[in-house]
C-alpha cells in the first residue's frame, strides 16, 4: 500500500509549514496541489510559474527538469496561484532575486537553489512536528494522486504526474471499504414502479 496523508494531516502539515516559513509552506502546498517530483519542485525557475510577469494558470514543467527530459502541463488552481504570487512578493521584500531566470526556492542562508535533499529534510522535520510521523516528499505526490482519483480518471492522473505507462499510475487505485460503500451508494439505476 502506498503512503499518503489524510485531510486532517494535510491541514496540520500546512499549518505547521505556514507558521515556520513562507518558502516551506509554498513548497509543501505546491507539492500537494501539483504532484511535482522533488527534483521538479526544487528545479523551478520563477519564469516557470510566472511567465510574462503573471502567475500562469498552467505550470509547464520544462524538459530541463521533467523526468526523461519530457515537459508537461499542470493546471494551477486559484489558491495555488495566490500562494505562489504572495511567496514571490515576500521574496522581493526580503531582497531575494525575483528575476525570471532565478530559482523559485533558495536557501535562506546561502541563497543557492535548494537540493532534493533539502526539501526531503524540510518535509521530514515538518511532518514529525505536525503529524508525529516522518513522511517524504513522495508521500505528498502520492497524496495528490490519490485525492485526484476521487475527481477524475487514471488517464488524467497519468498525464498530470508525467507517467510514461498507465501501469505506474495504477498504484493509486487502492480502494478501501469506504470507497466501495460510497461507489455503490452513488450508483443508482433508473427508478421503476414496483
Amino acid at each position: 500500500m502506498i503512503n499518503t496523508i489524510n485531510e486532517t494531516e494535510i491541514q496540520k502539515l500546512l499549518s505547521s509549514a505556514q507558521l515556520q516559513d513562507s518558502r516551506d509552506f509554498t513548497m509543501v502546498f505546491l507539492a500537494l496541489s501539483t504532484g511535482l517530483r522533488v527534483s521538479e519542485l526544487v528545479g523551478l525557475f520563477i519564469e516557470d510559474v510566472r511567465p510574462f510577469d503573471e502567475i500562469s494558470r498552467i505550470l509547464t514543467v520544462p524538459s530541463r527538469i521533467g523526468k526523461g527530459g519530457k515537459k508537461r502541463d499542470i493546471p494551477l488552481n486559484d489558491d495555488t496561484r495566490s500562494i505562489i504570487k504572495e511567496f514571490i512578493r515576500i521574496k522581493g521584500i526580503r531582497h531575494q532575486f525575483t528575476n525570471s531566470d532565478s530559482f523559485l526556492f533558495v536557501s535562506h542562508h546561502t541563497h543557492n537553489p535548494l537540493s532534493s535533499r533539502d526539501f526531503q529534510r524540510i518535509v521530514k522535520n515538518l511532518s514529525i512536528k505536525s503529524i508525529n510521523r516522518s513522511i517524504s516528499p513522495h508521500t505528498l505526490r502520492h497524496t495528490y494522486a490519490t485525492r485526484l482519483l476521487r475527481h477524475t480518471n487514471l488517464r488524467v492522473i497519468q498525464e498530470l504526474l508525467g507517467h510514461a505507462w498507465i501501469n505506474t499510475t495504477q498504484i493509486y487505485t487502492h480502494p478501501d471499504k469506504t470507497d466501495c460503500i460510497d461507489a455503490v451508494d452513488n450508483f443508482k439505476l433508473p427508478s421503476i414502479k414496483v
